[in-house]
């Protein structure tokens, strides 16, 4: 269940640029993980997902349902940490017999797991890279009813991540319950008005912003916490909160750029809290955001720009 908000702009001789924004309903959930090693003092271990979680019951298959992250200072004390060649181990329901993966079983029906690094899912084995980005940690829906229960490993060591043999060691513990239901995220289509090529003053200048709200309907009472994730479709830039050019796009050097109410650009892939959830009752709530033009080259031609994103929503 895939919705769409599409913002757009026409104009004939100034700049056009139109930003679909895509968001699933039954989101995300992920579980964020580890960082990465460059040289620790001594063996990280952590547990995700704290002591407890409530997932929706019935989410679609490859849905992600939960998401728990690792800093890199978490892991290894620095802004970026280097994997040298170590193995990566990944343990289905924490046992004691690993896989290749990505994706593993845990002990709960109807969800497995994977481990991401610089926002990629790992497959078991030699690991050769430098992280940057948070690791995460996903709880994913296989399509099949989620049943209350514990993800505690069966192992006498319960982990379900190993890296290194004891470099880096992720397990997972809490205590699982469903709620009945997800939070929906209707259609919408949001038009900026024209404006300019001529009004560009450099990289990171932006013109033509136009208020909207994210809104939530119907979100089931009784989870912990409600997230939501801001995913551009296709190469993010290196301007913030640009994204990218998508199909039909006519016009160069400028982007569609998204930002908080604040006017603070949006960060990508990173779960954001919705605060205004209510655990006791659910309920129906708007995020305020914008949307404007936003140079990203030397000059800008006119034309129509295109751009996609998804929201996807994770629980706790």
């Amino acid at each position: 269940m895939n919705n769409l908000l599409s913002i757009a702009v026409l104009v004939a001789t100034s700049l056009t640029r139109m930003a679909l924004l895509r968001w699933a309903r039954n989101g995300l959930a992920a579980v964020g993980l580890l960082a990465a090693f460059s040289s620790p003092a001594s063996a990280a271990s952590f547990t995700m997902f704290g002591s407890s979680i409530v997932v929706p019951s019935r989410p679609a298959a490859g849905t992600i349902v939960a998401r728990d992250y690792l800093t890199t200072q978490q892991v290894c004390g620095a802004a970026q940490c280097s994997l040298g060649g170590g193995t990566l181990s990944l343990y289905p329901n924490g046992g004691s017999s690993s896989v290749t993966g990505p994706d593993i079983s845990t002990n709960i029906p109807g969800l497995n797991t994977r481990i991401l690094f610089n926002g990629v899912a790992q497959r078991g084995g030699m690991i050769n890279m430098t992280i940057t980005a948070p690791v995460e940690v996903q709880l994913v829906a296989t399509g099949s009813t989620i049943s209350s229960g514990s993800l505690a490993g069966t192992a006498s060591s319960p982990e379900y991540f190993i890296y290194a043999n004891d470099y880096l060691r992720i397990s997972l513990s809490a205590k699982v319950t469903v709620v009945d239901g997800t939070c929906s995220v209707p259609n919408q289509t949001i038009t900026l008005l024209p404006t300019s090529s001529t009004k560009f003053t450099g990289v990171g200048n932006s013109q033509g912003t136009q208020s909207f709200n994210l809104n939530f309907t119907n979100c089931p009472a009784g989870f912990n916490r409600v997230g939501y994730s801001l995913v551009p479709v296709g190469s993010e830039t290196t301007v913030p909160g640009a994204l990218p050019l998508s199909t039909g796009s006519t016009a160069t050097g400028a982007r569609i750029r998204v930002a908080n109410a604040s006017g603070n650009p949006v960060t990508f892939n990173t779960s954001i809290p919705l605060t205004a959830y209510s655990q006791a009752t659910g309920g129906s709530y708007s995020v305020p955001y914008q949307a404007s033009y936003v140079q990203t080259g030397t000059s800008v031609k006119p034309g129509t720009v295109n751009g996609q994103m998804q929201v996807l929503l994770d629980y706790q």
